[in-house]
């Protein structure tokens, strides 16, 4: 039969493995660590929750696990939990020690909850895929130069506060993170938990080593709301005194502790309530509407609006939708989907443009905020429209021959046709014809013009065009680009 030990090395094997490969997709931007990225981030209960509701299959599976055999979500699954308790292994003195349930549970929780309710974006702080996400990307962008310290700051410091935290107090964050605090709930009530049987001397080494501040070794007492089924009290205890089994109805020692867990899961339950509505609102919601609401974002020099990434739709479905895992700025082959003004990415054009045939950031997203699109949608689809402004062109500003724009334009939207404005011979000029325009930003990126004679708007909700322009083969048609980049 295993051992006590065994149990909680298995345990954190799989945690670590799983964390090891959350890491290594949100650093890696091939196309099979996508795929790898797609199962773990579809996988996390929030994502699940906001792109199915409260009733998916996967939802209702974690919440039942939850309800009968505890948090095993949380133990095994979540990587912003796995990433606390690692670095709260670091520090091998152990400095964790009981936190009351009222501390923990009363006030924050509900307020957190109702913020979720009234605001919205208070969960996307609080969520640990969201947080875990944007701390990864943010560093696997500084780390590879497509990021600036600003950005890096605003969205990756709740991640390293987080961890900062767990250094010294092990999985704090667990007791206020929205999906924590509802399968807690679940487990408070499960009829298989951890225990502490009679006979426990409480020399205090569970509570030591107990990242999650749960066990109560003067009382003898597991709080099973927040116990994460890590099995390290298990594999302390020499006299085999806490274990895992039966706890229906079990684990209070009096009438104050029973009341005192009691009021602070009524807090709890509020929270709960409204973090698992809110997304199912908003997604019966967003179905049903397209508003389209532009607001202040970047799409590179000449730019303006909120660019959703291909397959967004409109900004009112988008942010509904939208978790702000970041895991689509991880799987975009040329690092265009950014977190720029707040936890939802969109395009930024600044440094590259989207290729033609890339779907990588739908193919990733785990709450379909951003649609899986077929290669042939994705090549109709307008994320944005481009505009030409002729009198910045180098056409005009330097007599110069030119075509750039032309030569990439993957929908031959832009065509070069004889400038007869101007005496010297054989220049021509783009003209740009809108209705064929996916607004890629490809020219924009090539234009050689200062300052550029292209910009790139973005628009209200994102339509298929006809595809590429017909020609009658009069024209000097430019090349097709191919799979992975335009030519130049």
């Amino acid at each position: 039969m295993p051992s006590s030990r065994s149990y909680a090395f298995a345990r954190a094997g799989i945690a670590y493995t799983i964390l090891g490969l959350f890491v290594c997709s949100y650093f890696s931007r091939s196309t099979e660590w996508n795929a790898i990225l797609a199962i773990l981030a579809g996988g996390q209960f929030s994502a699940a929750l906001y792109g199915t509701g409260v009733f998916g299959i996967a939802v209702i599976c974690t919440l039942a696990v939850s309800a009968v055999f505890g948090r095993v979500f949380c133990s095994v699954l979540c990587p912003m939990g796995a990433a606390q308790e690692l670095f709260f292994r670091i520090w091998r003195s152990g400095k964790a020690r009981f936190v009351s349930p009222l501390k923990v549970r009363f006030l924050t929780p509900f307020l957190a909850g109702l913020a979720v309710a009234v605001l919205g974006e208070p969960l996307i702080t609080m969520d640990p895929i969201s947080n875990f996400g944007r701390g990864l990307s943010e560093i696997a962008a500084v780390l590879q130069g497509g990021a600036g310290w600003r950005e890096f700051i605003e969205l990756a410091l709740p991640f390293f506060l987080v961890l900062t935290l767990a250094f010294f107090r092990g999985r704090r964050f667990c007791d206020w993170c929205p999906v924590g605090l509802t399968l807690g709930l679940l487990s408070s009530a499960a009829p298989f938990g951890m225990r502490i049987s009679e006979g426990c001397v409480s020399c205090g080494l569970c509570e030591k080593k107990c990242p999650a501040n749960c066990v109560n070794a003067r009382e003898k007492t597991i709080m099973r709301d927040r116990c994460v089924l890590c099995f390290s009290c298990q594999a302390v205890c020499k006299g085999g005194f806490a274990s895992y089994g039966k706890t229906w109805l079990a684990g209070f020692s009096g009438r104050r502790e029973f009341l005192k867990a009691s009021v602070a899961r009524a807090s709890a339950f509020f929270s709960c309530v409204l973090f698992l509505a809110g997304p199912s609102l908003s997604l019966f919601a967003s179905r049903g509407g397209t508003l389209g609401v532009q607001r202040e974002g970047n799409g590179g020099e000449g730019s303006g609006g909120h660019i959703l990434p291909p397959g967004g739709g409109d900004i009112e479905r988008y942010l509904s939708l939208c978790v702000g895992c970041q895991a689509c700025v991880a799987a975009c082959p040329v690092r265009i989907v950014k977190a720029k003004n707040s936890p939802h990415p969109e395009l930024d054009y600044s440094g590259d443009f989207c290729q033609y045939n890339c779907t990588e950031c739908g193919r990733v997203c785990p709450t379909r905020a951003i649609r899986r699109l077929s290669v042939e949608e994705k090549r109709r689809t307008r994320v944005a429209l481009s505009s030409l402004t002729f009198e910045k062109c180098v056409v005009v500003t330097k007599d110069q021959a030119c075509g750039a724009c032309a030569e990439v334009c993957p929908t031959r939207s832009l065509r070069m046709v004889p400038y007869t404005e101007l005496s010297v011979s054989g220049l021509t000029k783009p003209v740009f014809d809108e209705a064929y325009c996916i607004g890629c930003g490809a020219c924009l990126a090539v234009c050689p013009a200062v300052p550029v004679a292209f910009s790139v708007d973005a628009v209200s909700q994102q339509t298929l065009t006809p595809g590429i322009r017909p020609t009658d083969g009069s024209e000097d048609v430019p090349p097709l680009p191919g799979l992975d980049e335009f030519p130049f």
